[in-house]
């Protein structure tokens, strides 16, 4: 290998760490100031220090909703930052799959109504065994995947989960009613960044960060995640978890 072919590699590495650095800089950084301008938010909102008119209270809450996804942007590129880096810190300990997507179906009441979506949660070939796994990484997981099955749902839809154990697994299937994903975007799907078209006009704010991470944490832990899809006929995710040994 020559002396160029080498001096390039080196230079690529080192652009990719200095990116990377400034990702992370950057965004600590932001934390601060994104986290005093939620509190003020909050508190003026529960009008403690006073009376607000209508028209006060719709600019606080739009001030609350952008500075909220711009809070979440900043905790995705800080979490790529560390999955770029090899940092993923994982508490792995037997937890209850059936818990963790109750509990997130209850985080999502909101959005389940505003879309008035049917959600039909079954477990199959109960009873379930314990899963090793990161309790609060696998439960960001299960509410990013089911959180893009209401958002890219039309108003009205369906979306079943289900789970099921399998000889060294345990097997969550998340099935919407949505849009689907074209086949030419559907190898792209887990990179950084990337977004459908048509999903994009459904729901504008996302960053295409979510299946990314969510990707990077399964294989962390050991598990898979996949999917399956049509064009205009819907998604099916799968998520696929050791059982405790």
């Amino acid at each position: 290998m020559g002396f160029k072919n080498i001096f390039r590699k080196s230079g690529a590495a080192s652009l990719e760490s200095i990116q990377s650095d400034f990702v992370s800089l950057s965004s600590h950084q932001l934390r601060t100031p994104l986290s005093a301008i939620k509190w003020y938010v909050e508190m003026l909102l529960s009008q403690k220090q006073g009376k607000l008119t209508e028209k006060q209270l719709l600019y606080l809450q739009q001030i609350s909703r952008s500075n909220e996804r711009a809070i979440n942007l900043v905790n995705d590129l800080l979490d790529v930052s560390r999955i770029q880096e090899g940092q993923i810190h994982l508490e792995l300990r037997p937890a209850k799959i059936e818990a963790v997507v109750e509990e997130t179906i209850d985080n999502l009441q909101n959005l389940i109504k505003n879309k008035n979506i049917t959600i039909n949660f079954e477990i199959i070939n109960g009873p379930l065994p314990p899963i090793v796994t990161d309790r609060e990484k696998l439960k960001r997981i299960v509410s990013n995947v089911l959180s893009n099955a209401m958002h890219y749902s039309q108003q009205g839809g369906r979306v079943r989960v289900t789970v099921e154990k399998n000889t060294e697994h345990v097997l969550l299937k998340v099935a919407d009613s949505g849009v689907g994903i074209p086949a030419a975007d559907q190898p792209k799907m887990f990179s950084k960044f990337f977004r459908s078209q048509n999903v994009i006009k459904l729901a504008p704010d996302g960053t295409g960060l979510g299946l990314f991470i969510s990707k990077s944490l399964m294989d962390a832990m050991g598990g898979q995640l996949a999917f399956d899809s049509h064009e205009g006929r819907g998604t099916t995710f799968y998520l696929k978890l050791p059982v405790k040994q």
